[in-house]
């Protein structure tokens, strides 16, 4: 199973901030986000969204700047 890291607050002291530019998913989220270094190191994020989390990929080799296309959502373990 793929590791994914969220954006929630870093449980250690914090890195400098990065703008994430998110594509793909539903249309209500937000388009950019704030990550810490910290969380990227996988090139995966899960967003919290509504009662799930919506999971982005880094897109690489194309130049673009921190761009993550949307891959998947998954819903919240009651």
């Amino acid at each position: 199973m793929p590791q994914y890291l969220t954006l929630d607050p870093p449980a250690l002291a914090p890195s400098e901030p990065v703008l994430v530019f998110l594509q793909g998913g539903p249309a209500d989220i937000p388009r950019t986000v704030v990550a810490s270094v910290e969380q990227l190191v996988y090139g995966k994020i899960k967003v919290p969204y509504l009662a799930g989390y919506e999971h982005f990929e880094r897109r690489f080799g194309d130049g673009s700047p921190l761009l993550f296309t949307w891959t998947a959502r998954t819903k919240i373990a009651e």
